[in-house]
């Protein structure tokens, strides 16, 4: 077993070599100068990912000089050579394309059935079997207030098709500090790790719209980039007057490979309240809002990187508590190899608030292909404090 553990540590843990190559970048709108939150950062030569913070930044550790991409779906992909990334802190400009999101395309087709099209070709042609190293966080909320976090390093081997999909978890290292209520029902709180793929990789979330009533409580449209030959996007939003906690949809898709490159969704502020008052009577989790971002890679299809948060409200002692998870899920590198492992290491929880700490260095700073704002990690220490 020993030998198998320290195998995957080797496989994967190739940031002591990076020393050299450690840097930062910006990414800003190249017309207001605002920074970009989201943008997918890829190292072309080792496959590597990383993703801008809210303030469009992001830590790159290389483990050998790379040319980056630079994509987001609403502005034009762009690649930085390595040669020109030679300062510490480094901006990237993006032109975006969201300004010209307004041409309406007729199309002789429904577009549910598009969208369903969508999904049966990206269901072909996604990749499977593989393993996505994931750098995995989670806030957690009580009554507006953060008061927990978690974070690791995770291997998810993706086996099966995507038909039948079977997940096996590794943990590579983890940490959790804040404390949680007793009152609140582990059960309730984080996402399922072991579906939570399943529910990526077969789009789970748009079943809800592509039945035959959808098209009675939703307006389906397709529109066109204006600057972006190849991505079109079909908006779903639920039609005035119909009642009902319903969400927002959008999906960006590759119209040349028929692919999606993005999806997700959210409820609308006012059909919140609506949401809320449901809460009332019930703790069943409510998905509130989410987005995965998907890559093609010569001819690799694959998560780059996902958000979603959850909320609901449960009585405790006739008071109200108010609970929020927040999720982010950055693929920081993908390989079609599956490599060999216990089946007594493979993680069975829930969720990461299950095991226990254990860390090995800080990963967070050199693995993790996402880095915290200020005011995050002042909140994390801040937990580590109590």
């Amino acid at each position: 077993m020993k030998k198998i553990i320290l195998f995957i540590l080797l496989f994967f843990s190739s940031f002591t070599f990076s020393q050299n190559l450690e840097f930062s970048v910006i990414v800003k709108d190249i017309e207001t100068g605002l920074p970009i939150e989201e943008v997918t950062i890829t190292a072309l030569k080792s496959n590597q990912g990383f993703l801008t913070n809210k303030n469009g930044e992001a830590a790159i550790v290389l483990t050998s000089p790379s040319d980056l991409r630079f994509e987001h779906s609403f502005y034009k992909s762009y690649t930085v050579k390595f040669a020109e990334l030679d300062k510490k802190i480094n901006e990237v400009y993006l032109e975006s394309t969201t300004k010209k999101l307004d041409e309406i395309i007729l199309t002789s087709e429904h577009p549910q059935e598009i969208l369903k099209t969508l999904i049966e070709n990206s269901l072909s042609k996604i990749t499977i079997p593989v393993n996505l190293k994931v750098y995995l966080r989670e806030f957690y909320k009580k009554n507006d207030q953060i008061i927990f976090f978690n974070d690791g390093l995770i291997n998810f081997q993706i086996l099966g098709n995507s038909k039948r999909i079977k997940t096996d978890i590794l943990v590579e290292q983890n940490r959790a500090v804040g404390l949680l209520d007793g009152d609140i029902d582990a059960e309730l709180l984080g996402y399922d790790l072991n579906n939570i793929i399943e529910n990526y990789y077969q789009f789970t979330y748009l079943d809800e719209i592509l039945v035959s009533s959808a098209k009675r409580k939703y307006d389906f449209i397709v529109m066109s980039f204006k600057n972006n030959e190849d991505y079109q996007v079909i908006k779903v939003t639920p039609i005035d007057g119909i009642e009902g906690v319903l969400s927002d949809f959008t999906i960006v898709y590759d119209k040349n490979r028929m692919i999606i490159m993005e999806v997700g969704s959210a409820v609308a502020e006012s059909r919140l309240e609506e949401l809320r008052r449901s809460f009332l009577s019930s703790s069943k989790i409510y998905k509130l809002e989410y987005k995965n971002t998907f890559r093609f890679e010569d001819d690799f299809y694959y998560l780059a990187n996902s958000k979603e948060v959850i909320g609901f409200e449960k009585k405790y002692k006739k008071q109200n508590r108010r609970i929020e998870v927040n999720n982010h899920m950055v693929v920081t590198n993908f390989n079609k190899q599956i490599f060999q492992y216990n089946e007594e290491n493979v993680f069975k929880y829930k969720s990461l608030i299950n095991k226990r700490t254990k860390f090995y260095n800080n990963y967070w700073d050199i693995e993790s292909g996402f880095v915290s704002t200020k005011e995050e990690k002042e909140i994390i220490e801040n937990l580590s404090s109590q």
